[in-house]
C-alpha cells in the first residue's frame, strides 16, 4: 500500500554528532549556532523547517541527559552567545521543539535577545505557518495499517506534504516530507491494493488520527523522530484540539461466551475458555484501537505468543469467527487462515513447495547442500531467514562472507567481491530449485570426489562465468546449453 519513496532529503545537522563529555557537548553547540548562522535570509522556509525540526530532538549522545535537558542547554548556550546563528535557531525551536518548557524557554531567550539589539531572521513570523489543504486516507482491508497524506499551502511555494504510516497498534511507522503530494497522491491511487480503501478526509479527521499517533509511538526511529516537531506542528493547523483517546472497553467474558455459541462444535470447558480468554485479552493489548482485532500483522506476532494448548481447530474457529464480526471478505479470511496454517504445520522450510511424487530425502540433501543453514550473522546480528525466500537467499550466501558485510553495509562493494556475491547467489539458487538439473548432479559428482562445499561452490561458479557475458544493465546472460554440457563434464 505504501507508495515508493519520495521525501524530502533531510539536510544533516552537523549538531547530531554524538558525544558525552561537556567539552564536546560545548562545541557541538557551537557547530550548530554556525549552522544556523548560515541560513540566508531568502532560505527556503521549508528547508528551515526541517532544520529547526531535527534540532527539536537533537542530544549530544547517550548519557544521564533527557532529550529535553539537553534541548534547554543548547537554548541556554544561545542565550551566552547571542548573534544571528542563536535568533534563527531559537525562533525554530519556539515553534519546533516537542516539550513545552523547551518552546517557551526558546521564545523568551528571542525576545531577550531582539531586546539587545539582535535582528530576528525574516521568516520569524511565518516558520511553521501553512495553509490545511486537502487530506486523503488510505486503509487496508484489515484496518490495520493507515497511510495519511495531508497537503499544505503556502503563497509563492510548491504544495508540500506529510506522508503518514499508522501501523499496528496505533503507532506512526512512516513518516516523510513530501515536495510532491499530487505526484504520491497519484501513486497511491495506482497501487492501491484489492479492498484497500482511499477516501478524502476532512481535517479534523486527519488531526485526531495524527495527534493519536503521536501518542500512541512509543519508540520513534531516528529518520521519523526529526521530523516529530514538525508534525506536531502542522497536524495542529488541521483543526481543533481532537477529543482524548478513548479505547473501546472488551468484556473478556461476554466475548467467550459468544465464541462458544457461534462454535458449538468447541466445547466449552476451562482450558478452552481459558485459551479464548486469552485471545481476547492478546488482541486487546496489542491493538487496543479495534476491540478484538484480527489481520495479518496480529497474526504474525501472535505465532511467537500462541499457547502450547491452544489447537488448530481452535485458532481457526476464533479466525472464523472474528472475520466473521468484522465482515471481512472470503479472500481476506483465505488470507489469514493461510498465515495460520503455518503455525502448527512444524514444517521444514526446506521441503516447501514439494510434490507428493518427489524424492523427499533427495530435496533435502540438494537444498541442505545449497544452504546448510537458514539463518546466519550479519555483522553483528544473528537473523533467522527464509530460505524459501530469493532475497533471504542472497542473505545467507552473504552471511558466509564475513569480510564483505562492511563493504556491503557500506556500500562500497568492489566489483571482484559483487560478482563473487551474484555468482555464487545464482549457484545457490539453482541448486535450490534444481533449474538446470546438471548443476546437482554435477555437486553431487565433486562432493563424492571428495570436494568440500566451498570448493565444489566455487567450482559451480567459475563454470557459470565461463559461460556467460556481461549485459549492458550489469548482469549477465548465460548460455544455457553450453553451460549445461559443461557442467555435464564435471559430472
Amino acid at each position: 500500500m505504501s507508495p515508493v519513496s519520495r521525501g524530502r532529503k533531510k539536510k544533516p545537522a552537523g549538531g547530531r554528532k554524538k558525544s558525552s563529555a561537556a567539552a564536546a557537548e560545548n562545541s557541538a553547540h557551537r557547530r550548530i549556532l554556525a549552522e544556523f548562522a548560515a541560513l540566508e535570509p531568502t532560505a527556503d522556509l521549508l528547508e528551515v523547517e526541517m532544520l529547526g525540526s531535527e534540532a527539536a530532538v537533537w542530544r549530544a549522545g547517550p548519557g544521564e541527559k533527557s532529550v529535553e535537558r539537553q534541548l534547554l542547554d543548547l537554548i541556554a548556550h544561545a542565550r551566552r552567545h547571542p548573534g544571528p546563528g542563536a535568533a534563527n535557531l531559537l525562533a525554530t525551536l519556539r515553534v519546533f521543539a516537542v516539550d513545552g518548557q523547551a518552546q517557551s524557554e526558546a521564545d523568551a531567550a528571542l525576545r531577550e535577545l531582539m531586546a539587545a539589539g539582535v535582528e530576528p531572521p525574516p521568516w520569524t513570523d511565518v516558520v511553521g505557518r501553512a495553509q490545511a489543504g486537502a487530506c486523503w486516507l488510505c486503509r487496508d482491508r484489515f484496518d490495520e495499517e493507515h497511510l495519511l497524506l495531508c497537503v499544505f499551502e503556502r503563497a509563492g511555494e510548491p504544495d508540500h506534504g506529510l506522508l503518514v504510516g499508522i501501523g499496528l497498534g496505533g503507532e506512526i511507522d512512516e513518516l516523510e516530507l513530501i515536495d510532491n503530494p499530487a505526484d504520491v497522491l497519484a501513486e497511491l491511487r495506482a497501487n492501491l491494493a484489492e479492498e484497500d480503501t482511499l477516501e478524502r478526509v476532512s481535517g479534523s479527521v486527519a488531526r485526531r488520527q495524527l495527534a493519536h499517533a503521536i501518542v500512541r509511538t512509543h519508540t520513534w526511529l531516528p529518520e521519523h523522530a526529526i521530523l516529530e516537531g514538525l508534525l506536531i506542528s502542522r497536524q495542529r493547523l488541521l483543526g481543533g484540539p481532537p477529543p482524548d483517546i478513548e479505547d473501546p472497553v472488551v468484556d473478556v467474558e461476554a466475548a467467550a461466551r459468544r465464541f462458544f455459541a457461534a462454535n458449538p462444535d468447541i466445547e466449552d470447558d476451562e482450558e478452552h475458555r481459558e485459551l479464548v480468554e486469552w485471545l481476547v485479552e492478546f488482541s486487546r493489548q496489542v491493538e487496543p484501537r479495534w476491540a478484538m482485532h484480527i489481520g495479518p500483522e496480529l497474526l504474525v506476532l501472535l505465532a511467537d505468543e500462541l499457547p502450547e494448548e491452544a489447537s488448530p481447530e481452535l485458532l481457526e474457529a476464533w479466525i472464523r469467527w472474528r472475520a466473521a464480526e468484522r465482515e471481512l471478505s472470503e479472500d481476506a479470511l483465505d488470507e489469514l487462515l493461510e498465515i495460520a496454517t503455518g503455525f502448527f504445520e512444524g514444517s521444514d522450510p526446506y521441503l516447501d513447495g514439494v510434490d507428493e511424487d518427489e524424492d523427499v530425502e533427495e530435496v533435502l540433501d540438494r537444498r541442505q547442500f545449497a544452504l546448510p543453514e537458514a539463518s546466519t550473522t550479519i555483522g553483528d546480528e544473528e537473523v533467522d531467514l527464509d530460505p524459501n525466500d530469493l532475497d533471504d537467499r542472497v542473505l545467507l550466501v552473504l552471511g558466509e562472507h564475513p569480510e564483505l558485510h562492511e563493504a556491503v553495509a557500506n556500500e562500497e562493494l568492489d566489483p571482484g567481491s559483487a560478482e563473487l556475491l551474484g555468482t555464487k547467489a545464482m549457484v545457490v539458487h539453482q541448486l535450490w530449485d534444481n533449474d538446470p538439473p546438471e548443476v546437482w548432479a554435477a555437486a553431487r559428482a565433486l562432493r563424492d570426489q571428495g570436494v568440500d562445499r566451498q570448493h565444489v561452490l566455487e567450482r559451480l561458479r567459475t563454470v557459470l562465468l565461463e559461460n556467460a557475458s556481461p549485459e549492458s544493465d550489469g548482469g549477465m546472460e548465460l548460455d544455457i546449453e553450453n553451460y549445461r554440457r559443461a557442467l555435464t563434464r564435471l559430472s
